[in-house]
């Protein structure tokens, strides 16, 4: 605190131009030395540093040949996003070992650095810029490539070779996506139409094993069942007048066995008499014997012709109607001729002695002997036939019924067969949907593959060649020049400031009336010894030369050195 006390503490005077330029006079080594060192170094910098050519390439986006709306592209990316995955692919490590060998580029760098490092900076020496549309629609764009070398013949080669190979690559990026989605949409078709086959199948198989159990055919089963129903009905009248019919087949059946019998007791009792029988007229039928012959084949007649009717219509059509009554006619007339036939066989016949013994003929009775017994056994075939066909109508009654219980249950079943059809269909739309939605994209995907295999997809062409730059665009050596320069004066400027700032000494009169608040009435001028002055003015020459002819003879040779590599 005392040593603190003990120091006064003076505040500087503002200082005028006279001051700064007594300052920069005091200080001009300072100031010049570093000045001259930083030119040096940036000369030295500048021509050391080897020229860097730049040859740019454009590349401009050719729209597709078919317009998108009616052939849409395989390929799903941005032109920018294949544009930066093209590049990844150029600019990988077996690309650029490729390039750097054909074009034996950065031959110096190779001796003593490995190849990873060689193509890093390679990487960093190839520039790929940015899509730039050029007005012409949304396709319409370009793109540069860019590559820095200190050999402008061999960087304009190097960026012939890196826009080969990107409109190579765009070309086989592009046909290899297409390949594989053409590739995707087919598998995923096929798929699509096994699927649709299998949901097909299982349908059929469904309505197969379901007949007339399904919403379509419940109209159908229910006319099955009225058919059906009026078919019973029709059997049953078919079998109630079979059993009608067999019942006075029978009854006939008696009548004629009354009548064989009856004609035998006569027969018998002529033979008792001693006549013999069929004696006269035995060879030839009567006219009576004609006419039965003929009532019993109109009666067969109507008998089939109303069994045919009765199988189509029932006993109270109109027209069967009239054909039983006219077969109950024909009966009556044949019955009635049978009649007549049977009273004439009971007349007693003449002796043979007597006078009228010659002229009456004896009736052939073994000839209606055996039409009676061939007419029992028709009636007897007959009431089989009868009895046959109403065991056909009842088995195909129970068949009908049979029949209309499956049907009945069927349509019992219809809610839960309707769900499960309805659920097929659902599956079946859908897929029906999904195929026909892959079968359009597969059309699509294919045309727009052939597309690209004609070269009428979206291209890659070149629109500026790669140019063989003629100056180079780096290093800017005006610029480093300038800058060196700057940068030493700035740090000479500096050192002298900071001499200045830590010089506290009183060094002109203003500095004195300043700090003393004294009157100065003369000063004497600093006497110095003449030798000592005149050896460092010596010492101070022979340094700024030797300083300015290294600094000239570092330039020059640098300069030299840059126009000699470069002729």
């Amino acid at each position: 605190m005392q040593a603190t006390m003990d120091q006064p503490v003076f505040t500087r005077r503002p200082m005028d131009l006279e001051d700064y330029l007594n300052i920069v006079r005091r200080n001009i080594s300072w100031i010049l030395g570093p000045t001259l060192a930083g030119l040096t170094i940036a000369v030295l910098v500048a021509f050391f540093w080897p020229d860097t050519y730049v040859s740019v390439a454009r590349i401009r986006v050719v729209p597709p040949q078919v317009p998108e709306r009616l052939v849409p592209t395989n390929v799903n990316m941005q032109m920018a996003e294949r544009v930066n995955s093209m590049a990844q692919t150029i600019l990988s490590r077996t690309t650029l070992t490729n390039i750097i060998q054909m074009y034996d580029l950065y031959r110096k760098d190779r001796d003593r650095l490995p190849m990873e490092d060689i193509i890093e900076r390679m990487q960093s020496d190839i520039k790929i810029g940015g899509l730039q549309h050029l007005g012409g629609g949304r396709s319409a764009a370009a793109f540069e490539i860019r590559f820095s070398y200190d050999n402008r013949y061999t960087a304009q080669k190097v960026t012939s070779d890196l826009t080969t190979r990107f409109i190579n690559e765009n070309t086989s990026e592009r046909s290899r996506q297409s390949e594989q989605t053409t590739l995707f949409f087919r598998d995923e078709y096929e798929k699509a139409r096994a699927d649709l086959d299998e949901i097909e199948r299982k349908i059929t198989v469904f309505r197969l094993e379901n007949p007339g159990a399904l919403p379509d055919q419940m109209g159908s089963s229910l006319s099955q069942i009225g058919a059906i129903e009026a078919r019973i009905a029709t059997l049953n009248s078919s079998v109630g007048r079979a059993n009608q019919e067999k019942l006075y087949l029978e009854g006939e059946l008696r009548a004629t066995r009354e009548k064989l019998n009856q004609l035998q007791q006569i027969l018998a009792a002529q033979t008792e008499a001693g006549i013999a029988p069929g004696e006269v007229g035995a060879s030839r039928p009567t006219e009576l014997d004609l006419q039965i012959a003929q009532a019993e084949r109109e009666v067969q007649t109507l008998e089939r012709g109303l069994e045919r009717m009765l199988e189509q219509y029932t006993p109270e059509y109109p027209d069967v109607k009239r054909v039983t009554v006219r077969l109950e006619a024909a009966r009556k007339e044949r019955d009635g001729l049978l009649s007549k036939k049977l009273a004439i066989a009971k007349v007693p016949t003449p002796a043979a002695g007597s006078p009228g013994g010659a002229r009456r003929p004896t009736v052939p009775r073994n000839r209606e002997v055996a039409e009676l017994e061939a007419n029992i056994l028709r009636l007897q075939n007959n009431i089989r036939a009868k009895e046959m066909e109403a065991e056909r109508y009842l088995g195909e009654m129970a068949e009908a019924e049979r029949r209309s219980r499956e049907i009945s249950t069927r349509i019992e079943r219809a809610p839960v067969t309707s769900a499960q059809l309805e659920q097929l269909m659902r599956d079946y739309e859908l897929a029906k949907r999904r195929y026909d939605d892959l079968r359009l994209k597969v059309t699509q995907t294919q045309m727009a593959r052939s597309a690209e295999e004609r070269g009428q997809g979206e291209t890659l062409e070149v629109l500026d060649r790669p140019s063989l730059p003629e100056s180079p665009t780096a290093p800017k050596r005006g610029v480093i020049v300038g800058a060196g320069l700057l940068i030493g004066f700035i740090l000479g400027a500096g050192l002298c400031a900071f001499r200045e700032v830590k010089d506290h000494s009183l060094k002109t009169l203003k500095d004195i009336r300043a700090y003393t608040q004294f009157n100065v009435l003369g000063s004497v001028p600093l006497l110095e010894n003449d030798l000592v002055v005149r050896r460092r003015r010596r010492v101070a020459f022979v340094g700024w030369t030797v300083a300015i002819t290294v600094s000239v003879a570092v330039m020059g040779g640098s300069i030299y050195y840059y126009y000699s590599t470069l002729l």
